[in-house]
């Protein structure tokens, strides 16, 4: 009996991995739901599943084990056989290569369709010379680019056509969007603030984020000891993460003259929405970010934000307008951004509202689940 046609949709990482996959599996079960109206069946592919993905609760998508990184030569094969039982007509990949010598394997397969869906910050280098003329070949094979390139950015489509080659033709910006939040009872739900026990008179910072050093906590957490060196006002910093750089951060922290004042919590989940009465939010990130989901988490929800002007992020704030943008790596420009908007309850709410705007009519989960469909949405009606 034949398979029904199939979208197989690939995790770089064991099922229940945290929040950014959690983010992009949400992304698949959502395309699901729309897809099996038109008879068409969802399947996740993780490298490892312990738990049943939660992501998937109730939804049309499946979940299968199936290797997808393509690295050695039985993985290639047992995909590609995956693809040919299982009717598979569209490959999704994310953060994989964007160009691959094993991609026409699964086309002759019968893979139809070959998506590639970039998430990933950092820069990368242009390649020059003779490297870029070989590659400028290779990524035109038949059959050995991805047919299309999703960016969550105009920095990251920008960045992967000059590194990669691939035809503009071929690349697509698809903004990450967040579902609207619905009205609730917050007064059921906890925040830091009740956490901590903390006066409604202290102006709270948020900021959750991976402590690695390339999201600059370090960076913020200089930034606020000079801010309360120079305030005699009741302030708080909440940093809301786990991760390598934990311990440097901790030792940092005490060695600060405002060390009471940062609250350390380690990983907790629903991160935004704990922090959804913190006075602003911070996003020191010092390497270029794709995007900066970690912003539009806090812009839905009404808050002012201060962050770097890297990467994607300039893209969702506008400077001065939903949010305030400083150079990466400057603790007195971050510092004096905070207190410009701790000082002013005005720019906090005309920040907030600009925000929460901003995202409801830019950043929405629908148009991105959209416009992600619209990239293969063509191979299953024909």
């Amino acid at each position: 009996m034949t398979a029904p046609p199939t979208l197989l949709c690939t995790a770089t990482f064991a099922a229940n991995t945290g929040f950014a996959w959690d983010f992009i599996e949400r992304s698949y079960a959502k395309m699901a739901n729309q897809l099996v109206q038109h008879g068409v069946r969802t399947l996740v592919a993780y490298p490892t599943i312990g738990d049943p993905p939660r992501t998937l609760t109730g939804s049309a998508a499946g979940h299968v084990v199936l290797d997808t990184e393509l690295k050695t030569w039985s993985a290639r094969m047992r995909m590609a056989q995956f693809v040919r039982k299982e009717n598979v007509q569209v490959v999704y990949f994310t953060d994989r290569p964007l160009w691959s010598f094993w991609y026409p394997f699964l086309r002759r397969a019968g893979a139809r369709r070959i998506i590639v869906h970039d998430h990933a910050s950092g820069e990368r280098t242009a390649p020059t010379g003779m490297l870029r003329a070989a590659k400028r070949v290779l990524v035109n094979l038949p059959g050995v680019a991805a047919d299309v390139t999703v960016a969550v950015s105009d920095f990251v489509a920008e960045r992967d056509r000059a590194a990669t080659l691939i035809p503009p033709e071929r690349i697509r910006r698809v903004w990450n969007g967040i579902d609207s939040l619905q009205p609730s009872d917050d007064a059921n739900r906890p925040d830091v603030r009740t956490l901590l026990r903390l006066s409604p008179e202290t102006q709270l910072i948020g900021c959750a984020s991976r402590a690695t050093r390339e999201k600059g906590v370090d960076i913020l957490f200089n930034a606020f000891d000079r801010v309360c060196g120079a305030t005699d006002k009741s302030l708080g910093l909440v940093y809301i993460g786990s991760g390598p750089q934990f311990s440097e951060l901790e030792a940092l922290r005490a060695a600060l003259p405002c060390a009471e004042k940062i609250h350390m919590l380690g990983y907790l989940p629903g991160a935004a929405d704990l922090l959804r009465n913190a006075t602003l939010c911070a996003v020191p990130s010092v390497w270029q970010e794709a995007f900066g989901l970690s912003v539009l988490e806090m812009m839905v929800r009404g808050r002012p934000v201060v962050a770097t002007r890297v990467g994607g992020i300039p893209e969702i704030i506008e400077d001065g307008v939903s949010g305030l943008l400083v150079p990466p790596s400057n603790v007195s420009a971050l510092a004096e951004a905070l207190t410009r908007v701790l000082g002013s309850p005005q720019l906090q709410n005309d920040l907030g509202r600009a925000a929460q705007q901003r995202a409801s009519r830019l950043f929405t989960a629908e148009r991105q689940v959209s416009e992600m469909l619209d990239t293969f949405r063509d191979v299953f009606s024909t």
